[in-house]
């Protein structure tokens, strides 16, 4: 298994990126900006956050732009505009452009608000650990759950199956709000191969080869509907998905050890 190096804890509160991917968020730009919009008001620190349109096919793009959370916070908030390649390129992107000393993954839907963190700081007792990713975790046993339906089942599926062809023996790979150190988040999603919605794993997969930490938090968790998953159709795909990053990581991946 590999090593992990010493946990080091930043002086709180730290810098933070937030990092949101968006397609066709269109019915969701006002979730969307109203949890912002809280927070912005609730950090005490450095913040930044970076909006990633991934190739949206109806109006996102317009109706992003020309929010008045967004005109009234540009120093604050910027929006990234790709060509459509998933949810892990979009993430991707907006990875590599920020600054924070952490970086908060989330989704457009805002299921789990990025307020979230303040509850995390208190469970932390203080600033998190640089060496370690924290993944929101709707198994959790104290995470608040909405609206499971047959989604949970089908992740719950999911997740198993992760649990067996891989290392990771975490039982909720795919919720969106995770939390990197700046500089593993970067490194990791550096070397993303995999744009759709297993992208998760790999990253996973590779900081665990790393030696990075990685610990499941608990959250609350509201589904929100409009979802994009088709349960069958995307099962399938992100089945196929992980024996590719299995069996493609294995043979091309160089973990850095990281010396304890």
């Amino acid at each position: 298994m590999p090593t992990t190096h010493t946990d080091t804890h930043p002086s709180a509160p730290f810098n933070l990126t937030l990092v949101v991917p968006c397609y066709n968020e269109s019915d969701r730009v006002e979730l969307l900006f109203s949890g912002l919009q809280s927070f912005i008001g609730k950090w005490r620190s450095g913040l930044e956050i970076i909006i990633v349109n991934d190739g949206s096919r109806d109006n996102t793009e317009d109706l992003l732009r020309k929010h008045p959370v967004y005109l009234s916070n540009r120093g604050i908030i910027s929006i990234l505009s790709q060509k459509n390649t998933g949810k892990g390129g979009a993430l991707k992107a907006g990875v590599l452009q920020a600054n924070g000393d952490f970086i908060l993954t989330l989704d457009a839907d805002m299921a789990t608000p990025p307020e979230e963190v303040l509850v995390w700081m208190s469970i932390w007792n203080g600033g998190p650990a640089t060496n370690t990713i924290y993944i929101g975790s709707r198994e959790h046993t104290d995470s608040i759950i909405t609206k499971k339906g047959n989604r949970k089942v089908a992740g719950n599926i999911f997740n198993y199956i992760v649990r067996v062809i891989t290392p990771l023996k975490m039982r909720d790979t795919q919720c969106g709000f995770k939390l990197y150190p700046g500089g593993e988040g970067k490194r990791v999603f550096g070397s993303l191969r995999t744009y759709g919605w297993a992208h998760d794993v790999e990253i996973l997969y590779k900081a665990y080869l790393d030696g990075v930490k990685i610990v499941e938090m608990p959250l609350e968790w509201n589904a929100v509907e409009g979802s994009k998953i088709r349960v069958l159709r995307d099962g399938i795909k992100m089945l196929l998905e992980i024996l590719s990053i299995v069996f493609v990581t294995k043979f091309t991946y160089k973990p850095i050890r990281k010396q304890g």
